[in-house]
């Protein structure tokens, strides 16, 4: 053969296939650029210079590894898609003379030309458009925070690597299939159809004992840590139930129509549930795995954009005063010290301290059984904190006038986690109980993970009595002194004063006669940025990894129309021939995208209802608890994105009806 033929064939193959090649060569590209993005971000960001850039980077990198996770599932399955349209022609090949290492050859170069392209473009587009999401997470972090632009060569590197092994797998994969296959089973492979399944019920009863415990675990887990230690074990078990029931159950479902004769002998219902009991075993991991990519961008995209709209509230809630010093034992001297450190400090900015609160509480970490709290020595999934004061210096504080009886203590329970009883039992003492709503953590419960109960005892020895028992919580049991107070003034002026406050008390203390444990100054300014770098940077990553899952979406909808076009155009061009009119045709081609089209959706919408409770409990962790705001939320991201599914689906719907239509 002629020098250049194998690659004069291979252009002439790519160009003469460009409806398939064409979206598998964009979703490459664009998967290879996210890929690249994502990797120089981390690399781009200054931690050192950066209040919480480790988080954000360590962010990026998750995001780094679920898009690689991605782009090998997904371009192995458009491949094994568009090598089952190409068998005829490559089957034609070797009827005609060319052996199966002449068609090897071929499939290298188109995997070749292939990959190169699209790591190439991916590269040269990622670098392009780095420096505008470099710009773009900057302004969701609303810092300017130093991220420079810079040309990692560990994420060029990570990038041609891993899409140069996923070329090379399909490329290997392609191969073998023509390899082993033969010559009349390559031609004919295209058109191979599936034989009609059977209605495997103990396959769709496993798949709804499946959904049904991932379901059950998403409503009745009441602890948000049992929800986050849970969380994937119900994501997997709705997986696997979802694509049990898509593959045998809507195969039991359309067995059951058919036998339903006054349903399914009508034109439009024949044509349609036949159709799809055809081929239901391709058609239902379609159908599957278009409701799990659905039903992970909606979870991913609203809880991240709940949590980035939300945080000026969870801030405020964390801190309902600007500043606070907490200093564990102190004396009255180091006490005196650190109230006149703040009158020179606020002074010299301008500033004067407003609405203040000082208290001293005792801490312990217990695990709660039912009304029992038992203290531990380490930490259990279980386990919850608890603040004690003592009756008069709630009083004083508060200005209530509570008094208590022997073996009576008052509790305020932030999260009405605590049973209704009127009892409770720490260590080997039971009190009587009476539950409060004059609040007493200023802020602290917005940021416990676990439970937190504030409890007011009648007096000093009384506290003291219950730390006896107590193993490990001897530093707890020292005195926790706090002095909480607000300024009116920008959050710079804040956060000046919260770090003249630090530098101030490191520069005076130790001082003579003034004593303590350990000091320790915050502010609602500074502790903005953690927040910013928190929640900002898990927005963009759920907005990238959105946008991945959306175009994932869209490529397997696309494919889906593609192949089951050219299965259908000969159904429809027979049925025509034996008396069916175009009318006919067009009303059961209707009925069949319909269902195609809302089964997934519907789906989704549901795992996502079901999820929300679990949803809900995991992002108290992360300090929200607007239930309203996280539902409003959720609702505007299920109303956008399917706009967005609908949209996508009757683009490539198009697709679909071309192909049929021009078979009659």
């Amino acid at each position: 053969m002629r020098k250049g033929f194998y690659w004069q064939l291979a252009f002439t193959n790519l160009k003469k296939n460009r409806q398939v090649y064409v979206p598998y060569l964009l979703s490459a590209t664009g998967i290879a650029m996210m890929f690249y993005i994502m990797g120089a971000l981390g690399p781009g960001i200054d931690q050192s210079q950066m209040y919480g850039g480790a988080s954000v980077a360590s962010m990026m990198q998750l995001g780094v590894f679920v898009i690689g996770l991605f782009a090998v599932l997904f371009l192995f399955y458009t491949n094994s898609f568009i090598m089952k349209r190409r068998k005829k022609e490559l089957g034609l090949y070797n009827i005609l003379g060319m052996e199966k290492r002449h068609i090897s050859k071929i499939i290298f170069r188109e995997t070749l030309l292939m990959g190169l392209l699209s790591i190439g473009l991916g590269l040269g587009l990622g670098i392009l458009f780095s420096k505008a999401m470099f710009l773009a997470l900057g302004k969701v972090l609303g810092l300017s925070i130093p991220i420079r632009f810079v040309v990692p060569a560990s994420a060029v590197l990570s990038t041609v690597i891993l899409f140069c092994g996923i070329f090379l797998f399909t490329l290997c994969y392609n191969i073998l299939q023509v390899g082993l296959a033969k010559p009349i089973e390559l031609l004919h492979g295209g058109e191979t159809g599936e034989k009609e399944p059977k209605a495997h019920w103990l396959l769709a009863l496993l798949g709804a004992v499946l959904l049904g415990s991932g379901y059950y675990l998403a409503v009745t887990i009441t602890s948000p840590i049992e929800a986050l230690t849970f969380f994937f074990i119900a994501v997997i078990l709705v997986i696997l139930g979802t694509y049990l029931l898509f593959i045998t159950g809507i195969t039991a479902m359309l067995k059951l129509l058919k036998k339903k004769k006054s349903f399914y002998y009508k034109t439009r219902h024949f044509t349609t549930v036949s159709g799809m009991l055809y081929r239901m075993k391709q058609n239902a991991a379609g159908l599957a795995s278009i409701c799990i990519l659905f039903t992970a961008l909606l979870v991913t995209v609203s809880t991240t954009f709940s949590l980035y709209t939300s945080m000026d509230s969870i801030i405020r809630a964390r801190y309902p005063r600007n500043l606070l010093i907490s200093a564990r034992e102190p004396n009255e001297r180091a006490k005196e010290m650190l109230q006149e450190i703040v009158k020179e400090e606020t002074g010299k900015l301008g500033l004067s301290p407003q609405n203040v609160l000082e208290n001293t509480s005792w801490s312990m970490v217990a695990a709660r059984k039912e009304t029992t709290l038992i203290a531990e020595e380490t930490y259990s999934r279980d386990y919850a904190f608890l603040s004690f004061f003592t009756l008069e210096e709630f009083n004083r504080f508060s200005g209530q006038t509570e008094t208590l009886g022997e073996n009576e203590l008052l509790m305020y329970d932030p999260r009405h986690t605590f049973p209704s009883e009127s009892s409770i039992t720490i260590g080997e003492t039971t009190f009587s109980l009476r539950k409060i709503n004059y609040d007493l953590s200023n802020g602290e419960a917005s940021a416990m993970i676990y439970e937190s109960y504030y409890l007011v005892l009648p007096n000093k020895e009384a506290i003291t009595n219950l730390y006896r028992n107590a193993p490990g919580q001897q530093e707890a049991a020292s005195p926790l002194y706090s002095y909480y107070f607000d300024v009116e003034g920008n959050p710079e002026q804040i956060s000046a004063l919260g770090s003249a406050l630090a530098k101030r008390i490191e520069i005076d203390f130790p001082a003579e006669g003034a004593e303590f444990l350990s000091l320790q100054v915050e502010d609602s300014a500074s502790s903005r940025e953690d927040f910013l770098s928190l929640y900002g940077g898990l927005f963009f990553l759920g907005m990238f990894l959105g946008l991945l899952f959306l175009l994932g979406t869209a490529l397997i909808i696309y494919y889906k129309q593609l192949s089951e076009g050219y299965e259908d155009a000969k159904r429809f061009q027979i049925m025509q021939k034996v008396g069916m009119s175009r009318q006919e045709v067009k009303k059961s081609i209707h009925s069949q995208i319909l269902l195609v089209f809302f089964l997934p959706l519907l789906t989704a919408v549901l795992h996502l209802s079901f999820a929300f409770p679990m949803l809900q409990k995991i992002l108290a962790m992360l300090n929200l608890v607007n239930v309203p705001l996280i539902l409003l939320s959720t609702l505007g991201c299920v109303v956008v994105f399917a706009m967005a599914y609908a949209a996508i689906y009757l683009v490539t719907a198009r697709t679909y009806y071309k192909i049929v239509s021009a078979s009659h």
